[in-house]
C-alpha cells in the first residue's frame, strides 16, 4: 500500500513540474479605436457625390464584335466611391475593398460573373478598373483599391466597369451582376 500510495505522489508531482513546461513564450498585445461614423458614403457615374451608397452603373451597349477574343474589353464606364461629410476629418485616408465573398465574383477569374437570367451574353463577365492607376482588379483576392484622401470634406475614389471577353469570342445578350463593397480607413 506505501508503494502505491508513494507512486501516487510522484506522478502528482511529476504533473505539476509538467505544468511549468508550458509556460508562455510572449505576450500580444491587441490595440484599436471605434470612433463614430461622421463621414457619409456615396457614389455613382457622375464626379460629385450622388446617390448613396446603393447605386447603378449603367454599361454602355457595345458590338459583340469589340469583344471577339478572350480577353477582350470594351464599354469602360467610369463611376466613383465618395466619402463625404462637413465633419468628415481632414486628411483621413479611405480605400474601397471588394467584399471577395460576393457571390457574382468569378473564383477563375476575378472578375463578375454575367448574372442576367433572361437572354445573357455568352462568355462575357464584367471587370473593375481601379480608375485611380488604370489597373484591373482581381476582385477574389479581397485587396483595396487606391486610397484616396479626405480634402475639404471629401475624398472621391474613381472605377472602371467594362465588359470583358472570356473563354473567346462574347456573344450578344444581356449583362447583369453586382458587388458588395466595405469603405475601409486602412
Amino acid at each position: 500500500m506505501k508503494k502505491q500510495t508513494l507512486a501516487f505522489a510522484l506522478l502528482a508531482i511529476c504533473g505539476l513540474g509538467a505544468s511549468s513546461a508550458f509556460a508562455a513564450d510572449g505576450t500580444i498585445s491587441i490595440s484599436g479605436s471605434i470612433t463614430g461614423s461622421t463621414c457619409t458614403i456615396s457614389g455613382g457615374t457622375g464626379a460629385a457625390p450622388g446617390s448613396g451608397a446603393n447605386f447603378p452603373v449603367a454599361l454602355d451597349r457595345v458590338q459583340a464584335s469589340a469583344l471577339s477574343s478572350a480577353g477582350a474589353t470594351a464599354g469602360d464606364k467610369r463611376y466613383f466611391i465618395h466619402v463625404v461629410g462637413a465633419t468628415c476629418p481632414e486628411g483621413t485616408k479611405v480605400a474601397v475593398l471588394y467584399e471577395a465573398t460576393s457571390p457574382a465574383i468569378n473564383p477563375a477569374t476575378g472578375n463578375l460573373k454575367n448574372t442576367a437570367t433572361a437572354t445573357p451574353a455568352s462568355k462575357v463577365e464584367v471587370q473593375i478598373v481601379d480608375g485611380a492607376i488604370n489597373s484591373p482588379m482581381d476582385l477574389r483576392l479581397g485587396q483595396a483599391s487606391t486610397m484616396a484622401t479626405v480634402t475639404g470634406g471629401t475624398a472621391s475614389m474613381p472605377f472602371y466597369a467594362r465588359y470583358i471577353a472570356t473563354g473567346g469570342a462574347a456573344g450578344q445578350g444581356l449583362v447583369n451582376t453586382s458587388v458588395q463593397y466595405t469603405v475601409t480607413f486602412p
